[in-house]
């Protein structure tokens, strides 16, 4: 923490530039705003709900296997030896209860019928009929209206972890441009510094070169400085510029559109580097895994394609099927006419070569295969993951302390050349380079706490965080 301060301090005369009043302040832009911003607008990631709504109505169009069905059936005989008019209305309604469906409904059938139709004749008020028709053997244990709306209730699951996937991925960039704008932000403040230290000395020089206390070429020199360090604001300005709307695509307003950030909605500083704080290596692979929705979605999946095997394996089956009836007769009829029916049925279909659920169910199984390695390789990159961004997250803790001693001695040693020079000891060549140095050095470590930001986020994304740090 004393170190820390003490860099604080050391940067204080490079940033004086961009000190803000109190009310400028609480305009800061920071990173909280501009996620939330992305979350709520981003076209990437509202293009990526949309799939969660794509998955909702394939789930309704599975649950519509299993609407009630009404049939009407009307015949009219009206040329002929035998003249009759039959009506027929039905309601059939399958279940997911042993694939059974249920059926009732209602005839009529009047008029003249040969002998070998009698039983299309009914009373004249018709006949009520009631069944039932249950698989025993194919389409008992699973079948395609049930195997479509498992495969929809898992689709709505792999929707939302494909939104999560996108939601996190957005983050990170999200903070890449967050941080990248800062960081530019950060190279203009030192740029400005740097002129603004050539334009101030530029008059007492020319003083001194008036007094023949130092040669004009000095003067020249620093007219050079001058050129040198504003093209080096120029610089800096655009890649601020362009970092600007490079963050506009998140930071967007209330209409969903991209604004662009004034240069005023600067932060001061990058945060605390303190202010990161992880797990440990064990730690971060465990919640890595538990929490990132790749290996949840590819599960997902795999449970999806095993729904798809079981069906075709089932399909494979010979098909018997049970079907059990009733029939009465409505009101009274002249007619000697059976009124009370009962009937049982048994059907079946055997397929002889089976070559098209054989067929499927390869390609299944298959997949079922390839889903369960790609989630083998996808927690094997996870792992990987983890180890490198430890890796990057201690490489920049280093060079962040590395940065912070160079610009202490770049600082010491562009202060100890200006003294120097103003006893007339050194030359402003040799200032000109330590105060270039110095600039340097505060760019690097301004790179350097940029990219331990940018880690930070890639850390973030690699455990499956969506909420980013506070500044």
């Amino acid at each position: 923490m004393i170190r820390t301060i003490i860099l604080l301090l050391a940067l204080l005369p490079i940033f004086a530039s961009a000190a803000e009043t109190e009310s400028s302040k609480n305009k800061t832009l920071t990173l909280d705003v501009v996620v939330n911003a992305a979350k709520k607008s981003f076209p990437g990631l509202l293009a990526t709900e949309q799939r969660k709504q794509v998955a909702a109505g394939e789930l309704t169009a599975a649950e519509g296997g299993f609407d009630t069905l009404l049939k009407s059936q009307n015949r009219w005989s009206i040329a002929g030896l035998y003249e009759n008019q039959n009506n027929e209305v039905s309601l059939e309604q399958p279940t997911q209860f042993w694939g059974a469906t249920f059926f009732g409904g209602w005839r009529r059938g009047v008029g003249d019928y040969p002998v070998y139709e009698g039983k299309s004749q009914t009373t004249d008020t018709g006949e009520a009929r009631i069944g039932v028709n249950v698989p025993l053997w194919r389409n008992r244990e699973i079948d395609r209206r049930r195997a479509s709306l498992q495969q929809a209730e898992l689709g709505q699951l792999i929707a939302g972890h494909e939104y999560e996937q996108a939601l996190i991925e957005a983050t990170r960039i999200a903070s890449y441009r967050y941080w990248d704008w800062v960081l530019a932000g950060q190279r203009v403040i030192v740029a400005k510094h740097l002129l603004h230290i050539a334009e101030q000395r530029d008059k007492g020089i020319r003083e001194r070169v008036a007094a023949g206390d130092i040669p004009e070429f000095e003067a020249l020199d620093n007219q050079r400085a001058i050129i040198e360090r504003q093209e080096r604001v120029v610089a800096a300005q655009r890649l601020l510029e362009q970092s600007a709307i490079q963050l506009s695509l998140y930071w967007r307003d209330d209409a969903g559109q991209p604004q662009l950030p004034s240069d005023e909605l600067l932060p001061e500083q990058f945060p605390d580097p303190d202010s990161i704080k992880t797990l440990s290596v064990a730690e971060a692979m465990q919640a890595s895994l538990n929490q990132r929705p790749e290996p949840k979605r590819l599960e997902l999946q795999t449970r999806q394609t095993q729904t798809e095997l079981e069906l075709q394996q089932n399909q494979r089956s010979p098909a018997v099927d049970l079907t059990v009836s009733a029939a009465n007769d409505i009101g009274n009829s002249k007619e000697k006419l059976n009124r009370n029916e009962l009937y049982v049925g048994l059907n079946i279909d055997i397929p002889l070569q089976q070559r098209v659920a054989t067929g499927r169910a390869k390609v299944a199984a298959a997949n079922v295969q390839r889903l369960t390695l790609d989630r083998q390789l996808q927690e094997e990159r996870i792992a990987a993951e983890v180890k490198d961004v430890f890796s990057a997250l201690s490489a920049l803790r280093k060079r962040l302390s590395l940065s912070a001693d160079q610009l202490n001695a770049a600082e010491e040693l562009a202060e100890g050349e200006k003294t120097r020079f103003d006893l007339g000891e050194s030359t402003l060549l040799f200032v000109n380079l330590r105060e270039i140095a110095k600039g340097d050095a505060a760019l690097q470590y301004a790179e350097a706490t940029a990219g331990l930001f940018r880690s930070y986020a890639d850390y973030q994304a690699i455990l499956g965080i969506q909420e980013q740090i506070n500044e």
